[in-house]
């Protein structure tokens, strides 16, 4: 790994001892993709982002004695991306990403008639992660119709359909990918929307 970027951050020790707050015990410990999970009260840390799309945190005074703490993948994309005109007659879709489920909402902008004004979204679609799995990224088609994620095993693509007859008026499926795809740090379909673009985390691309 070739580092193109340091800096230094120490965290202070102001506080008191009585105040600090106690953390219940766990098994283990969750995972997690936060850039400051490797911050320790009062130990200056030396933060290193490579060439392999990662961060990674050294202790200051025996960075040279210890192997580094992987953080996370870098840069990372917003959890929430909109569509602005999907092939859904022309409707506004949300993805949202939260740590073990993806949600496509449906805009209702019609309701909202005064600047600043609320409305309720219309959950059209949700997909939960296998295994309570920690989702690492996600994305949606400009057409909206092709939404995917990526968790620690694998990516996974899905369609979504619209149909104005029947009960069930929006419908989830599943699609099938390369099995030789890795897990991904990052993903984005192209701008029109036929092509899958996965940053794995083997620092390779692959575009299916």
């Amino acid at each position: 790994m070739f580092c193109s970027l340091a800096v230094h951050f120490c965290v202070a020790a102001d506080i008191k001892p009585e105040k600090r707050i106690k953390r219940a015990r766990r098994a283990e410990n969750p995972i997690s993709f936060r850039y400051h999970k490797w911050a320790h009260l009062g130990v200056p840390m030396l933060i290193s982002a490579g060439d392999d799309t990662k961060l990674f945190a050294y202790p200051v005074k025996e960075f040279t004695m210890f192997s580094p703490h992987d953080i996370c993948p870098a840069p990372q994309r917003t959890p929430i991306q909109l569509v602005h005109n999907s092939v859904f007659n022309q409707r506004k879709l949300l993805l949202v990403q939260s740590s073990q489920k993806i949600e496509v909402q449906l805009l209702q902008l019609k309701n909202v008639r005064t600047s600043g004004g609320f409305t309720k979204n219309v959950v059209v679609a949700q997909v939960n992660s296998k295994a309570s799995q920690k989702i690492i990224c996600s994305t949606i088609s400009n057409s909206g119709a092709l939404f995917a994620y990526s968790d620690h095993k694998k990516p996974s693509l899905f369609q979504l359909k619209r149909d104005e007859v029947g009960k069930i008026k929006w419908d989830v499926r599943k699609r099938e990918l390369p099995q030789i795809l890795p897990f991904a740090h990052s993903m984005i379909f192209t701008h029109d929307s036929s092509k899958l673009i996965v940053a794995g985390h083997d620092k390779r691309i692959y575009v299916s």
